[in-house]
């Protein structure tokens, strides 16, 4: 049983290696995974653009959420 599972895995794996469409898919994953320790930083008038004023007190002034 375990052995036709590897069997149709690898058929899987092969048949979306040739796709480019997955192949796409996988690039991206893998790049984001690279990434994850990425932090943006924002300076306070940008994060007020970005934000709307009840966001930016909650996340930036340490109000509570209601």
């Amino acid at each position: 049983m375990n052995i036709l599972r590897l069997v149709v895995a690898d058929k899987e794996k092969k048949s979306r290696s040739q796709n480019p469409e997955f192949q796409k898919i996988e690039e991206a994953a893998a790049a984001c995974k690279n990434k994850a320790k990425t932090v943006a930083h924002f300076d306070e008038d940008e994060l007020r653009n970005r934000l709307t004023p009840f966001e930016y007190f909650v996340t930036q002034e340490k109000g509570t959420e209601r």
